[in-house]
């Protein structure tokens, strides 16, 4: 076992919490056909260096290009494994001491070393261009205070105060490793974002807005030699012409697939559906300083008005869950399970109305076509659910998140929240703390919630960190709802069965050589 408990991790100088792990893939990557790898997404991603963006298009191409320096196993445990640190161990309540693999090269054959780690978590690349701090690195690496070079291959990751998940930090989206040198060559964040640099299985060859992003195996990868000679990445916005490419194998792989299009998938030889529930919560953002969904019982009344049941029976054949709340059960110590479901009660929603003197007027839900699966069919059953409690809520036809997004947002529009690591602080946090996509858009606020949210961050304790975890799901169900749970989410994928893939627990692709499909049991 080298997992240890959280409070065994802060006893100071614990070197029972000194880690290892061989993390060698096995030969059948090495032996892998070398073909091209054409997959069909969605959507286009606004970046691909790793603190900027965590969009779903972001994600699919990031983990081929970047390590970090302790990963998870992508198992339903999410447990830690070995990365570009080797082994790790305890130096006290807010220090770990990594120890880095030797010999490996970033993608423009530099050595990786110290150095790349120090500059990759320093806040002059996570804070981005200018250190703005309009990056989404602080949503879970706010609590890292500084990077101390011991030597070459061993660094010191220092908290700014007692920290129960610095090693899941560490393993967490935006805190992927990239070449300090490559970056200085660059010149600047524009062209250094047009080819970013890693020390990933594969590197970037070219990207081409709205059309493509390909990129190239990097046979000197660490981790063994890739699966894929290449990966295209090709922008297919229409489901059903992703549906059309992967039968006519233009390409060989799609995402987005929605479970109504299941049976003509799994109806055509050679062809499967791949994927299932996945550690991310849909929800309905809503900017809580409109004039109508300010009042915290309208906001209420859009939640009590949902069968959620319903909604996951029609449109996800129960393949998704509904949570009790912004958690899941994997958050093991921090999960509260006695934490009460989400509520179909139309009666009390049309009490609150009425509480709330609202009196018919509009709210504007915007919405894409179909960004997320089911999108526009669950957002026409939402309606209908709505109006039968007296909700007036009017569908606006937007293109792109920056519309949705241009202030005054004045509406209620669809989003996804994914666990990036077991806990709460990577969660809801990661959407409702300060830095979150919320707050920091002026949409929602609570003093109290953010309090409770920086305590937490240095609380060890496991029965401490359960009353705060309560409070702060009591704040954000229904003392000041800053968004409507709908459910759980689930990430399905076409695919030709030759292609041998394991989906993980996020939104993450993974088709580098540590995938479950190519690792030994």
């Amino acid at each position: 076992m080298f997992l240890t408990t959280r409070r065994n991790l802060l006893v100071a100088g614990a070197a029972s919490g000194l880690l290892t792990m061989t993390g060698v893939p096995s030969a059948k990557a090495q032996d892998a056909d070398r073909r091209t790898l054409r997959i069909g997404m969605s959507g286009f991603p606004a970046a691909i260096e790793p603190v900027l963006y965590n969009s779903t298009a972001t994600r699919r191409v990031v983990p081929q290009m970047f390590d970090t320096l302790i990963g998870f196993d992508q198992t339903e445990k999410m447990a830690l494994r070995p990365a570009l640190a080797e082994r790790w161990e305890r130096v006290d309540g807010q220090s770990l001491r990594l120890f880095l693999r030797k010999g490996v090269t970033f993608h423009d054959g530099s050595p990786f070393t110290a150095r790349d780690v120090a500059f990759s978590l320093s806040p002059d690349h996570l804070l981005g261009p200018g250190k703005a701090g309009k990056t989404v690195a602080m949503q879970t690496l706010d609590t890292v205070d500084r990077v101390e070079i011991a030597d070459d291959h061993t660094v010191l990751v220092h908290a700014k105060g007692d920290d129960a998940l610095l090693e899941m930090r560490l393993a967490s989206w935006a805190s992927e490793i990239v070449g300090s040198r490559a970056y200085e060559a660059a010149g600047s964040w524009d062209k250094w974002i047009a080819a970013p640099v890693g020390t990933g299985p594969y590197r970037i060859v070219s990207q081409s807005l709205d059309v493509n992003i390909v990129l190239a195996a990097f046979d000197d990868y660490w981790g063994g030699k890739p699966p894929y000679a290449g990966i295209e990445y090709r922008i297919i916005p229409e489901l059903a012409s992703r549906i059309n490419a992967l039968t006519a194998g233009e390409v060989g792989f799609i995402t987005d697939l929605s479970p109504d299009m299941f049976s003509g998938i799994e109806s055509q030889q050679g062809l499967e559906v791949a994927g299932g529930a996945v550690q991310n919560t849909r929800s309905l953002a809503i900017d809580t300083t409109g004039p109508v969904v300010s009042k915290v019982g309208v906001r209420r009344a859009l939640s009590l008005a949902l069968d959620r049941k319903a909604l996951v029976e029609a449109l996800w054949q129960n393949r998704v869950l509904v949570p009790n709340g912004f958690q899941f059960p994997s958050f093991g110590e921090g999960y509260i399970e006695d934490f009460a479901a989400l509520a179909y009660d139309p009666d009390l929603a049309r009490e609150l109305l009425s509480e709330s003197r609202y009196n018919g007027e509009t709210v504007t839900y915007k919405l894409l076509n179909n960004y997320y699966p089911n999108q526009v069919a669950g957002a026409q059953v939402m309606v209908e659910m709505w109006r039968t409690v007296g909700l007036n809520v009017e569908i606006q036809m937007m293109e792109n998140f920056a519309q949705i997004q241009q202030k005054p947002i004045n509406a209620i529009y669809d989003n996804s929240t994914t666990a990036i690591f077991p806990d709460l602080l990577a969660h809801a946090w990661r959407l409702l703390g300060p830095n979150g996509e919320l707050p920091k858009l002026g949409m929602w606020q609570d003093k109290e919630f953010f309090a409770l949210g920086e305590k937490l961050k240095s609380t060890v304790d496991a029965a401490a960190r359960r009353a705060v975890i309560r409070r702060m799901l009591e704040i954000i169900d229904h003392e000041n709802p800053p968004c409507v749970l709908l459910h759980g989410s689930g990430q399905f994928y076409g695919k030709r069965k030759d292609i041998a893939w394991v989906p993980g627990q996020t939104l993450d692709l993974n088709f580098g050589p540590f995938n479950a499909a190519y690792t030994q049991n």
